[in-house]
């Protein structure tokens, strides 16, 4: 039994881990297509 708990909580982490690095990657390229679409408004006016 204390097994199987040890080995959820290990897969609910990595879970957690995985989706945090999947947002973390989203927010970081959606920041610069919006600082790099700002930096072109700029440039044309």
């Amino acid at each position: 039994m204390k097994t199987t708990v040890v080995k959820d909580v290990l897969l609910v982490a990595t879970f957690a881990g995985f989706a945090y690095l999947v947002v973390r990657n989203y927010n970081n390229r959606k920041r610069r297509e919006r600082e790099a679409m700002e930096f072109l408004h700029f440039q044309l006016f």
